[in-house]
């Protein structure tokens, strides 16, 4: 184990006094969990291309709660129309904005954890069980299971439509970086609608740690979108994971947008569990400077009849470096499946890197299913034609950059918060080496 990790695994809370008695079987699982592997390092395969020497370096420390006296500060606008509003300070919510609809449920995870919210124990054991025996490559969820306590719940009822929610979230400065852990549980009843909109924004000179669980529940014929949208500091550093189980007629789409942070890393599984389920999973990612961004998708199709599909589109310059795994697994019995990846890169700079990796397992029959992964360069005879309609070489390049990750807000069903999202592409985008 490594010295952070044991560090971390030193100021990991006792849980003596923790009710209900399950919710502190969950924790002392995580705690023993991560005290035996610790947290993941290159010779994990799933690692293998993302170190956290950055957390050794800035010896960042575990967060015990949040600090009542830096509650109340200023949080970044929404990006659009927010509907229901929860701010999220160092992964607690301490505001909320807007009337809960009829239907709805929104609770503190603190709060949620004693109210007896239907479903939510069930949520949280199934995931503390599946990752029970996990090597240290699953150190983060460990180590989120372990003080789980911060965080949201979202429950919506069958047939109601909760519309948006927005969840924005940030950390304080401190003297000395910390390191967040918070769990969002969203629980969708048959028919339930409901779309997410994360937004992750905070100060400049911002160098905390953000460990984060989102999991979904949908029931029958619910439908979920979920938009991540991640502008951080270039010394933030995001970790994320993302658990979607979805039954039969089920939707879920998803959205990520990573134009910030200094190490970013997403982990997302769906399963498809009944016939008919959906899941869309769609990504842009925009890096410079010494940037890291890696992400790792899986979809199981379980059931017959179910549909994925996985698109994104990265852009690197500098001396950054993306990773990106997609994997698809159609189990015997999930007969005529359909599952699509597609993962583009343009690289901007002879030092920017990208690893990529789609992965395909098919063990049932009539699956309909494809995979491609590229990466290049701009098209300088497209960067020629622009030229010579009046732009300068910069003004092509970024045009075209920006038009190629709007693939991918172009497909939001909010045209609004597609512009928006583009504009904010746009803005930042990586220049090209002179």
């Amino acid at each position: 184990m490594s010295d952070l990790a044991a560090q971390l695994a030193a100021a990991l809370p006792e849980n003596k006094a923790v009710s209900p008695g399950w919710l502190k079987t969950i924790r002392e699982t995580g705690a023993e969990q991560f005290r035996t592997h610790g947290l993941p390092t290159r010779k994990d395969e799933a690692w293998k291309y993302t170190g956290l020497t950055v957390l050794d370096q800035a010896e960042v420390q575990l967060a015990r709660g949040l600090d009542a006296e830096i509650a109340g500060k200023a949080h970044p606008a929404p990006l659009a129309e927010p509907g229901l509003q929860l701010n999220l300070l160092d992964g607690h919510v301490f505001e909320q904005i807007g009337a809960v609809p009829t239907g709805v449920t929104v609770l503190p995870m603190a709060n949620a954890l004693n109210f007896g919210v239907n479903g939510l124990q069930d949520l949280l054991e199934s995931f503390s069980e599946k990752h029970a025996d996990k090597p240290s490559g699953h150190g983060f969820s460990a180590l989120n299971s372990a003080t789980l306590g911060a965080g949201a719940v979202i429950h919506v009822a069958a047939g109601v439509d909760a519309g948006r929610v927005t969840m924005v979230w940030s950390t304080s400065g401190h003297e000395t970086p910390l390191l967040f852990n918070s769990r969002i549980c969203v629980i969708l009843e048959q028919g339930a609608r409901l779309e997410l909109l994360e937004q992750f924004e905070s100060d400049d000179d911002q160098r905390n740690t953000s460990n984060i669980i989102l999991q979904a529940s949908l029931e029958n014929d619910a439908r979920l979108q979920h938009v991540r949208f991640q502008q951080e500091s270039s010394d933030a550093v995001l970790i994320t994971r993302t658990e979607i189980t979805q039954q039969a007629d089920t939707e879920y789409d998803y959205f990520g947008f990573d134009l910030g942070g200094g190490l970013i890393r997403h982990d997302l599984h769906s399963s498809l569990l009944g016939s008919g389920a959906k899941a869309a999973i769609n990504g842009a990612y925009l890096l410079d400077g010494n940037r890291h961004v890696d992400n790792h998708t899986r979809v199981d199709h379980f059931a017959g009849g179910c549909f994925s599909d996985q698109y994104f589109r990265g852009v690197a310059g500098g001396n950054s470096r993306a990773v990106f795994n997609t994997a698809v697994c159609v189990h015997r019995g999930a007969d005529e499946s359909e599952a699509r990846q597609s993962n583009a890169n343009i690289l901007l700079s002879q030092r920017a890197e990208v690893d990529t990796k789609p992965e395909l397992e098919i063990y049932a029959d009539e699956v309909i299913a494809s995979h491609g992964a590229t990466v290049g360069q701009l098209d300088e005879l497209a960067v020629f034609y622009l030229r010579s309609r009046g732009l300068s070489e910069q003004q092509a390049r970024q045009l075209l950059t920006t038009a190629f990750c709007q693939s991918v807000s172009d497909k939001l069903a909010d045209q609004e918060l597609g512009v928006i999202i583009a504009q904010r592409m746009m803005d930042v985008m990586p220049q090209a080496d002179p």
